[in-house]
């Protein structure tokens, strides 16, 4: 691979009421970070919104270097034997400089196997992220 140019991560509520439903998508470069949230109804209860913010450049870096090792191809996607009924989805997606891709989509029910090299990380950093005060 050729270095990563970005993270992201999104993830899809489950089955709650429609006015509580979201999709929600943060992008992690080396000097950004993006957050676009968006409800599923008209008469939405999510704050919706997009916004954007200079990333913690260090923090990135190690989120980065923790990342670059992972060989895509080594995780393994497992389906369930009898999906769960409902439940919510989260993706995680790392774009190499080339445009090359590595993605693991959570349905429910579904694991993958090495996923924890790219979850725990990713997670982590999410944490430990200081949203703007104009999105609270």
């Amino acid at each position: 691979m050729h270095g990563i140019a970005l993270v992201a991560y999104s993830s899809d509520a489950g089955p709650i009421l429609p006015e509580l439903q979201w999709h929600e998508e943060v992008v992690i470069t080396k000097r950004t970070i993006t957050l676009v949230r968006k409800g599923r109804v008209p008469e939405t209860q999510v704050n919706v919104g997009h916004w954007e913010w200079p990333a913690d450049e260090g923090a990135v870096a190690t989120l980065f270097a923790q990342l670059e090792p992972i060989e895509c191809g080594d995780l393994r996607r497992v389906e369930p034997a009898d999906a769960p009924d409902g439940g919510h989805t989260e993706s995680y997606s790392i774009t190499y400089g080339r445009k090359q891709r590595c993605e693991l989509r959570y349905d429910p029910g579904v694991i993958y196997i090495g996923g924890d090299q790219v979850v725990g990380p990713v997670q982590a950093f999410l944490r430990g992220l200081s949203l703007p005060p104009r999105m609270a």
